[in-house]
């Protein structure tokens, strides 16, 4: 009997998958190709009335004959399934990917010369030693140079006064997403808002000019 022909990637996946993604989802796919059918019994052993419970412990099963046939179609099948979830989970995890418990959401817009900037920030719940962290997604706020980068904040009447860390951005202003962890206790009235302050080397902190805030 011929090995069953096995199904062109390219076909499975198609052409827009990002480039990592796609040497991922290739592996898998080459994986599926060698481990080949399930294994089945000879036409020797498939004559003994052998029970199904006797069967499973050893990998094996007892097909019908015209499912024979069939046989790579159902690993063709999975592995198309493989694909499509393993490109889902990719796509979502590449772009934003919340593994804590959310319990409030920010937004935030630019101002000044950074007015079309937008960022959202989803706060977690503080963990057992009362850090809590956050997830920020940033649009279209430049990417700085020569050592420069952008701070985030917890300020009070728009001025900054507590630091939850620094960051820079993607080329462009690209979408870029990016997690922190601060430790201040988030009691009401001590801040009512946040803000973004890009620094400059040679400026001093508190001259930073406020880019974003909520």
């Amino acid at each position: 009997m011929s090995r069953p022909q096995i199904p062109d990637f390219d076909e499975l996946v198609g052409r827009d998958v990002p480039a990592a993604e796609r040497e991922r989802l290739h592996r898998v796919h080459d994986l599926l190709a060698q481990a080949g059918p399930p294994p089945e019994l000879s036409p020797e052993l498939e004559a003994v009335p052998w029970p199904e419970e006797a069967l499973a412990p050893l990998g094996l099963s007892r097909r019908k004959r015209r499912d024979r046939g069939r046989s790579w179609l159902y690993i063709a099948t999975a592995a198309a399934a493989l694909v499509l979830v393993g490109f889902l989970i990719g796509q979502v995890g590449g772009s934003k990917s919340s593994s804590f418990d959310v319990f409030h959401t920010v937004k935030m817009h630019g101002v000044a010369a950074s007015q079309n900037a937008v960022a959202v920030i989803d706060v977690g719940r503080p963990g057992e030693a009362g850090n809590w962290p956050m997830e920020v997604t940033v649009t279209n706020l430049a990417s700085l140079k020569n050592n420069g980068y952008y701070d985030l904040w917890l300020s009070k009447h728009g001025k900054p006064v507590f630091l939850c860390g620094p960051f820079n951005t993607k080329t462009g202003g690209a979408e870029t997403t990016f997690r922190l962890s601060a430790a201040y206790p988030l009691k009401k009235g001590t801040f009512d808002g946040w803000v973004v302050t890009r620094h400059v080397e040679g400026t001093p902190e508190s001259n930073a000019p406020v880019v974003m805030t909520s």
